[in-house]
């Protein structure tokens, strides 16, 4: 085509010889051939792939369908109007992908141009039969059909509609309420993509039509594949994708703040698709994201958003989701000594244990050697929440001596009958320079008597008597109720630190209080009743001046995770100071204290964080849209799920589920969320 465009060119050029250079038609010639040249050499003269586009109130779509051959190569959608469907959310194209006997069928493709929002793709089989791939960009959804002209099943066994999207860019996944054994999805599932917009995808027949998610963490890829039923003669499958635009919760009254909120609602929101490791077993886990580990320790916060929206489209719930955790990490991942494991690639630790290992031991292993104490009461919470909001009195019958097991070995670490639980973790000065943690929070060395721990120990061991006392069982409902009043008996007198008048975060074997000038074990506690609101009041004013004395002013990051730097001998992983857990805006933490400040009153503190945080997560700020999330970035110091005092990336996930549970705060505000 070049060589033949050049050609004609030169031949023109020298019949122009006669017209005289001056004249307009000359300097008109000379203009059309040099557009001609540039045209072909730049590919526009002949456009290999076609707009399809369409705008609504409630959806922006756009993709790029390719003319000579089945592929999408650019889809982007906004389910808020704020023109992020330029976004390219894919890695590599989306095609329709024929097999037969497990080999990829290569057929002739043509493609027509229906209208302007449609595309359609005929793939030609034998015997003049053909399939035929309809996609339209419809006012408000998407829609795609499948139909053939005649029975094909004896030429095409597989059809998979595969969905490669790019996790660097936001990390789309698939929320899914219904997973069958051997780790699919069925239809319908949320697409959901960070900060952009979620898609309903269902099958217009009711189909049974199922699916499932596959992605490498090293490599950064997620894909998504629909497995669809071979047509008969003129029979159709029809997926369609409609946006999620999810409706204020009743109780809530707030209407500015939820229209800034409710997108970032669904990125708390991921369901693991095994890549961290676990089989089918964890496919469909709550995870860090959809690449990264499912975390039992932080189950309380997918359990509170349960409490508060359980219902989040047609079809998709969140008490399955909480329920297949739940179970995942009580039936799979709990020893038979009592200790759930902390990650679903980790395995917990022997029961002898000592929990402070040996540096110079060269076969330790802190994947397979976990001790953490905060996720048993995590579980315990969760159950509870999922009880609470389905009434299903079945599955507490099945699973309340497995939570009474969980149960007695927090008892059981109350190595000195004080009513605190104890680490097994010494949480000495340079106690551990290998990672071997006992919360979530894992870069401290923290230990022993950890007041993190014990307010969820406190809140678990009411949530278990509330349990028992369902199914009647009058004594055990008081022997928690006794055991979480001890706790709080215990709780002050061992935390608070005269010195800066607020909590310390744990006390070490040796009896130093660490007090790393964090709000977090002060905020908790208030929240959770183990401290008065006036005790919580006085606390917290004291920590709101040390906050405004050390000139931070960034509260559309969120708060400090602590103020100052984290002494080396306090941190089994160290990080300079404001990146990371080392005085670093974590986001999640932020939830703590703006919970813990309407609490006591001080709402004006309260209101100067979280509405700066809402005008950050409703216009974003990075390229995907995002407030607090760069997409999958797995690199320390580059993800934006913890930032630095001047709002740069100091994370390494890029997208942390638990970063907008500062939306919960925002929930709690009304009295109809206080009490759940």
């Amino acid at each position: 085509m070049l060589q033949l465009t050049i050609t004609k060119a030169i031949i023109t050029l020298r019949m122009m010889r006669s017209i005289p250079k001056c004249s307009f038609s000359y300097a008109l010639y000379s203009c059309a051939i040099i557009w001609c040249i540039v045209l072909t050499l730049s590919g526009c003269d002949s456009p290999t792939t076609t707009l399809l586009s369409s705008s609504s109130v409630t959806l922006q779509l756009k993709l790029e369908a390719h003319k000579d051959s089945a592929q999408i190569t650019m889809l982007g959608w906004d389910t808020e109007g704020t023109g992020r469907d330029t976004i390219n959310l894919l890695k590599s194209p989306v095609k329709l992908i024929l097999s037969n006997e497990d080999q990829v069928l290569t057929t002739n493709i043509a493609s027509q141009i229906l209208d302007k929002q449609t595309i359609r793709y005929t793939f030609s089989l034998p015997g003049n039969k053909q399939l035929f791939w309809d996609i339209a960009a419809g006012e408000g959804d998407l829609s795609m059909q499948i139909i053939s002209s005649d029975d094909i099943t004896s030429d095409v066994d597989k059809i998979d509609l595969l969905f490669p999207f790019n996790p660097r860019k936001a990390i789309t996944s698939v929320i899914s309420s219904n997973w069958t054994e051997d780790g699919k999805f069925q239809l319908p599932v949320i697409v959901s993509v960070p900060d952009i917009g979620q898609m309903l995808l269902e099958s217009a027949e009711n189909k049974e039509i199922t699916g499932y998610t596959e992605g490498n963490r090293k490599e950064g890829w997620v894909r998504i594949i629909l497995e669809l039923p071979v047509p008969t003669s003129n029979s159709a499958t029809l997926l369609k994708f409609t946006p999620v635009v999810l409706p204020m919760p009743n109780g809530y009254t707030d209407k500015k703040r939820w229209e800034a909120a409710r997108r970032g609602w669904f990125n708390l929101i991921q369901q693991s698709c095994g890549a961290s490791g676990g089989g089918n077993d964890v496919i469909g886990v709550w995870a860090n994201n959809v690449l990264s580990d499912p975390v039992s320790s932080l189950l309380y916060m997918l359990s509170d958003a349960t409490l508060m929206v359980p219902d989040l489209a047609p079809g998709v719930t969140m008490l399955p989701i909480l329920r297949r955790s739940l179970e995942y990490f009580i039936d799979q991942k709990t020893t038979d000594y009592g200790m759930v494991g902390y990650t679903a690639g980790g395995t917990p630790a022997a029961e002898d244990d000592k929990g402070d290992p040996d540096p110079n031991d060269k076969n330790y292993n802190p994947g397979k050697h976990q001790t953490v104490m905060d996720s048993n009461p995590s579980v315990i919470i969760g159950a509870w929440s999922y009880v609470k909001v389905s009434g299903d009195k079945t599955w507490l019958k099945k699973y309340i001596k497995n939570l009474e097991f969980i149960a007695q070995y927090m008892e059981n670490r109350d190595i000195d009958g004080d009513g605190l639980i104890e680490s097994r973790q010494s949480g000495n000065d340079r106690s551990r320079p290998p990672r071997n943690p006992d919360m979530a929070w894992d870069c401290y060395s923290s230990g022993h008597k950890n007041a993190y721990i014990n307010v969820l120990a406190f809140r678990a061991f009411h949530d278990l008597a509330d349990l028992e006392k369902q199914l009647g069982k009058t004594e055990q409902e008081q022997k928690y109720r006794q055991r979480a009043e001890k706790l709080k008996v215990a709780f002050l007198k061992t935390f608070y630190n005269p010195e800066t008048g607020w909590l310390g975060w744990w006390r070490s074997k040796d009896g130093k209080l660490h007090d790393i000038c964090s709000d977090v074990p002060t905020s908790l506690a208030v929240t959770h009743g183990l401290i008065s609101k006036e005790q919580g009041k006085e606390m917290l004013q004291r920590y709101w001046k040390a906050l405004e004395a050390t000139g931070f002013n960034r509260f559309d990051l969120g708060v400090p995770v602590c103020l100052r730097p984290v002494p080396r001998q306090e941190m089994e992983h160290y990080t300079e100071f404001q990146q990371f857990l080392n005085g670093g805006c974590c986001v999640s933490n932020t939830a703590y204290t703006i919970d813990a400040l309407y609490t006591v009153g001080m709402t004006q503190q309260a209101d100067l964080i979280l509405d700066a945080m809402l005008k950050r997560q409703k216009e974003g700020v990075f390229p995907n849209g995002g407030g607090f999330q760069n997409g999958f970035v797995d690199h320390m110091g580059y993800g934006a799920e913890v930032f630095d005092w001047n709002g740069n990336p100091a994370g390494y996930e890029g997208h942390l589920v638990y970063c907008w549970a500062f939306i919960h705060s925002m929930l709690r505000i009304e009295l109809a969320f206080r009490g759940k």
